[in-house]
């Protein structure tokens, strides 16, 4: 019997299983897709290395920036500048990173894809590819279309999905970090140099306008960075939560708790889901130990619960060209980084 099955092996994953080794409780991550890109910028805020100190000294390449600029509908160029240093890495490289940190505090990781997942005599079955295990506690860190939370309380709903798709770049490293906001398409762009690449995406909350999303970045990337060599591309589904009954909703109980995208916990503004995710993993990490999984539920509402009901509240007005151009000049104004 493994006393704690995580599904998933991306930030939150990891932590959780990193977070439980230094407890001295053993976890076993079921991720066959590592290492992998991930379809986001990989910004990494100073309030995010605050909360998490290893990360402002990660031995992973990345770059490091004291500025991001941000592009109002109207056009209007705005520099926020930060004391602290804003960081951008590949996500293939930091979930590794992370994913081996938990490995080499204790965590066992399974290479396997979960197909499945049951209850069976007061515990739960794991089925993958290749064999079934026990698990006593299980934690669903496996993203957006999460089979633990289909196996709990039901998927994601479609509404409280959005879409995200781009290109990594070479020609772009010396870019600055930049952010353009689309209130047409209700999403924005980025451009985030990573080093020996850059990433350049787009995202939108609503999946009606997903078809549009490669056109308008194709048309982006002609116009302003038609230097830019691309190396490949990507598109994925996303967590964009809409609904303040699907933030109310438990995502924990008495042997189960859904971590990161699984539990739809991303900033629905600008889709940042790092610091949420290693919270997350933290968080469970923390519940689990003392033998209450289900007071993650509590845990985790308690350290950004209502920051991420606001975000819900503001993005519901958000995505109107006079409202976007007031928000600008609001962070101009305050020079504050909240994404």
């Amino acid at each position: 019997m493994i006393e704690v099955g995580i599904v998933g092996g991306g930030p939150a994953g990891s932590r959780c299983a990193y977070s439980l080794a230094e407890r001295g409780l053993a976890s076993v991550v079921f991720d066959h897709s590592h290492p992998r890109e991930k379809p986001c910028g990989g910004f990494i805020t100073p309030l995010a290395q605050e909360l998490f100190p290893f990360l402002s000294r990660l031995p992973i390449e990345h770059v490091r920036r004291k500025r991001v600029f941000l592009v109002s509908p109207s056009g209007r160029r705005i520099c926020l500048s930060t004391r602290s240093q804003l960081l951008c890495v590949s996500r293939m490289r930091l979930d590794q990173f992370l994913l081996n940190m938990a490995v080499h505090e204790g965590a066992r990781w399974v290479r396997e894809r979960v197909v499945a997942i049951k209850r069976k005599a007061g515990s739960w079955v794991v089925k993958t590819a290749e064999q079934s295990y026990a698990v006593k506690v299980l934690v669903g860190a496996d993203g957006v279309n999460s089979v633990v939370r289909e196996s709990t309380i039901g998927p994601l709903r479609a509404a409280d999905r959005g879409f995200c798709c781009g290109y990594l770049v070479r020609g772009l490293e010396k870019e600055e970090m930049c952010i353009w906001f689309l209130p047409r398409l209700k999403g924005y762009l980025w451009v985030m140099p990573r080093g020996d690449h850059a990433s350049v995406g787009i995202g939108t909350a609503e999946l009606s306008l997903s078809r549009s999303l490669k056109g308008e970045l194709d048309l982006f990337v002609k116009s302003h960075y038609p230097h830019a060599e691309r190396l490949g591309m990507w598109a994925a589904l996303i967590p964009n939560v809409k609904s303040f009954g699907t933030v109310s909703t438990p995502v924990a109980g008495r042997d189960w708790v859904l971590v990161g995208d699984a539990a739809g916990h991303v900033d629905p503004v600008l889709g940042e889901g790092i610091p949420y995710a290693l919270i997350d993993g933290q968080l469970a990490a923390e519940a689990i130990a003392g033998h209450r999984p289900e007071v993650f539920d509590r845990l985790w509402r308690g350290e950004y619960g209502r920051s991420l009901w606001a975000d819900v509240a503001l993005r519901r007005w958000l995505y109107h060209r006079p409202t976007l151009e007031a928000y600008c000049l609001m962070l101009k104004c305050k020079n504050l980084l909240h994404f």
